[in-house]
C-alpha cells in the first residue's frame, strides 16, 4: 500500500509540473495500445504536438502484459525478427511523457518500462511489459480502444486493421493477487493465503480508488 501511496504522491508533483512547469524539451513516444484512442488520450490531458502513423521494424505486438483480472491483458512490444508494430508516433512535451509514465504505471511500481530504440534516424520510446505472460487476451474494450484508433487513420493498412480487429478477446475473471508483484506464493500455506487477500484488497482499492482519484488531475481538466 505504501507503493501505491507514494505513486499517488510523484503523480500529483507530476501533474504540478505539467500544470505550472515550463520547457519545450519534446521526445517521440510510440503508441499501440489504449493510447491509440483520442478518447484515452483526452481523458489524460495529453495533447501531442505532432502524430503519423508508424511501423517499428523487427518488433511483434503481443497482448502478453497482465490485467489485474484472470485471463487478461495490455499491449507490449517485444523483439521480433522481421514483425512490425503498427501504432502512431506522438511528439510530446517531456512532462507529458513524464505523467504518461504515471498512466503506465511505471514509477515506483514498475509494470512497465519505457524501452526505447532508434529506427530511420530517430530516437523513440515504447512501454514494455516486466511481466511478459503468455495465454493472455485483450479485453473486448481495450481492443476496441486500438482498432477504433487505428481506424481513424487513413494510412493504416487494411489487413492489419482487419487482423487486429479479429484478435480473440477475453472476459475480465476475478482480480489476481499477482498484479504488484511476480513471485507466486506458496499454495495452501496460510500466511500465503492471508498475502494473497490483501493484495487483492490494495489491487481493488489501487484501481478504484488511488489510480483514479486526483485533485491536481481536475485543476488540469479545469
Amino acid at each position: 500500500m505504501l507503493r501505491c501511496l507514494l505513486w499517488r504522491l510523484l503523480f500529483e508533483l507530476a501533474n504540478l509540473r505539467r500544470l505550472f512547469g515550463a520547457g519545450d524539451k519534446t521526445v517521440e513516444y510510440l503508441a499501440f495500445g489504449a493510447n491509440l484512442s483520442d478518447a484515452i488520450m483526452r481523458e489524460r490531458r495529453i495533447r501531442p504536438l505532432a502524430s503519423e502513423y508508424f511501423t517499428l521494424r523487427d518488433h511483434g505486438l503481443r497482448f502478453d502484459h497482465p490485467a489485474a483480472y484472470r485471463g487478461c491483458a495490455y499491449a507490449s512490444a517485444e523483439y521480433a525478427a522481421g514483425e512490425r508494430v503498427h501504432g502512431f508516433l506522438y511528439t510530446l512535451y517531456e512532462r507529458d511523457a513524464a505523467r504518461m509514465d504515471f498512466y503506465e504505471v511505471v514509477p515506483v511500481i514498475g509494470r512497465y518500462r519505457r524501452t526505447w530504440v532508434e529506427q530511420d534516424g530517430r530516437r523513440l520510446f515504447f512501454y514494455q511489459s516486466n511481466r511478459s505472460t503468455p495465454g493472455l487476451c485483450p479485453t473486448r474494450e481495450y481492443l476496441g480502444y486500438i482498432v477504433d484508433g487505428l481506424a481513424q487513420h487513413p494510412d493504416v493498412e487494411p489487413e492489419y486493421l482487419a487482423h487486429m480487429a479479429a484478435t480473440p478477446t477475453a472476459e475480465p475473471g476475478p482480480i489476481m493477487p499477482f498484479y504488484f508483484r511476480s513471485e507466486i506464493y506458496t499454495e495452501g500455506r496460510w500466511l500465503d493465503r492471508l498475502r494473497d487477500r490483501y493484495t487483492r484488497l490494495v489491487t481493488r482499492v489501487f484501481l478504484h480508488g488511488i489510480y483514479r482519484l486526483s485533485l491536481t488531475e481536475f485543476l488540469l481538466r479545469r
